[in-house]
C-alpha cells in the first residue's frame, strides 16, 4: 500500500491519477466530522473495508465522482478535536467486534488542517457490524449491505486458508519509472515482487502459484523459484506467459498469517518495450491453488508520462 508522510505524498496520487479501487478510497476532509451522520459513514466505510479485502481510506483528497480519480488535495480537517486518538476511540467503540490492527496517520495539509490515512486490515475475527446494526462490504467502490451468505463466508475465514498473491514493484512500490539506454528498444530490467500472504490462521503447507504476464512484456532472465511453463490465451484472446512456483512444507516453511517468510517472496525480472511506454495497458492474472483455497485475481500496469502504475482490478474469482 502507498505510504504517506507529507502533503506531497497526497499530491503524488493526484498527479498520477491513481483511481479508487476495492482497497483504496478518497474522501474530502469535510466528510470527517463529529456529527452522528459522518461518524456512521466513517464506521460503515471502515467496517466494509475490513469485511472485504482491507485497504486505505484517505481523508484530504477530493474525488472526481465520474472517474473515481483524485481531483485535488484539500486543506485538511480543521476541527482540532478530531485526532488520531478520537478516531481510534470512535472505531473501537462503535464497530462490533473491534477491528484489530487499524492504523491511523495524521498528515499536515495546511497551517490549520490535517489529512488522515486509515489503514484497515482484512478481518479475521469478523464480520464487523456498523453502528446501525448492519454489516457492510466494499462493492463497486461503495459500502453495501452484505447478504447472509457473505456474512457466513467471513465466519469461515478463521478455519479455511485464504491465500493471496500480492504484486508490487521492487521495494513495495506501485509506481516505477523504467530506464532506457540510448537507442534501446527494451528497458533495463525491472522486478515484479510476488509475495504470498495468508489471511487465515489456518497454515498452508502446499500451494501452486502462477503469475500470468502479458506477452508484450519481455522476460529479462530466469530467476528461481519461478519457471516459465507455457504460453496461454485467456477468454478475451489476450496472450500471457505463465510463470509457476510451488510451496511444499516440509522441507519449506508453511504460509502462515503471522508473518511473510522470505522464501514466500520472489521476483520476476521483466523488460518493457519502448513502444508501450506512453498510453498503454499491460495485464496480469494471478492464480493461487492450495487445499481449501483457489483464487484468481487480475492486475494491470498503466503506462503514462514515462511511468508505470501497478493496480489491482476489482474482480476476484475462484480459480
Amino acid at each position: 500500500m502507498p505510504e504517506f508522510n507529507t502533503r506531497a505524498d497526497f499530491q503524488k496520487l493526484v498527479d498520477t491519477q491513481l483511481e479508487e479501487t476495492l482497497t483504496l478510497e478518497y474522501k474530502a476532509s469535510p466528510a470527517l466530522a463529529r456529527e452522528s451522520t459522518p461518524i456512521l459513514e466513517l464506521c460503515k466505510d471502515v467496517s466494509a473495508m475490513a469485511n472485504s479485502a482491507g485497504g486505505q481510506i484517505i481523508y484530504g483528497i477530493e474525488e472526481d465522482r465520474k472517474t473515481h480519480k483524485p481531483a485535488r488535495v484539500d486543506d485538511g480537517v480543521a476541527d482540532q478535536k478530531i485526532t488520531r486518538e478520537w478516531l481510534h476511540q470512535i472505531l473501537s467503540s462503535r464497530i462490533q467486534p473491534r477491528i484489530d490492527g487499524v492504523q491511523i496517520q495524521r498528515i499536515p495539509l495546511s497551517e490549520r488542517g490535517n489529512g488522515y490515512v486509515i489503514t484497515v486490515p482484512q478481518t479475521m475475527n469478523g464480520p464487523h457490524q456498523a453502528p446501525d446494526k448492519k454489516y457492510y462490504k466494499r462493492f463497486e467502490l461503495e459500502a453495501k449491505a452484505m447478504e447472509d451468505y457473505e456474512i457466513r463466508d467471513i465466519l469461515r475465514r478463521s478455519t479455511t486458508p485464504d491465500l493471496e498473491l500480492q504484486l508490487s514493484f521492487l521495494g513495495n512500490e506501485f509506481m516505477w519509472k523504467p530506464e532506457f539506454k540510448p537507442s534501446q528498444e527494451l528497458s533495463e530490467p525491472f522486478f515484479l515482487d510476488c509475495s504470498i500472504v495468508n489471511h487465515s490462521p489456518t497454515p498452508v503447507y502446499h500451494a501452486i502459484i502462477e503469475v500470468w504476464v502479458d506477452h508484450d512484456l519481455h522476460p529479462a532472465f530466469s530467476l528461481p523459484p519461478f519457471k516459465q511453463t507455457r504460453i496461454i490465451s485467456n477468454d478475451k484472446g489476450q496472450d500471457f506467459r505463465v510463470y509457476q512456483r510451488t510451496i511444499a512444507s516440509p522441507p519449506g516453511v508453511p504460509v502462515f498469517m503471522e508473518a511473510v517468510h522470505e522464501s514466500h517472496v520472489a521476483q520476476l525480472p521483466l523488460q518493457l518495450p519502448a513502444r508501450l511506454l506512453e498510453g498503454s495497458f499491460i495485464y496480469f492474472e494471478t492464480v493461487v491453488q492450495a487445499p481449501g483455497c483457489s483464487k484468481k485475481e487480475f492486475w494491470y500496469i498503466e503506462c503514462r508520462n514515462g511511468q508505470m502504475a501497478l493496480r489491482r482490478r476489482l474482480d476476484v474469482y475462484a480459480a
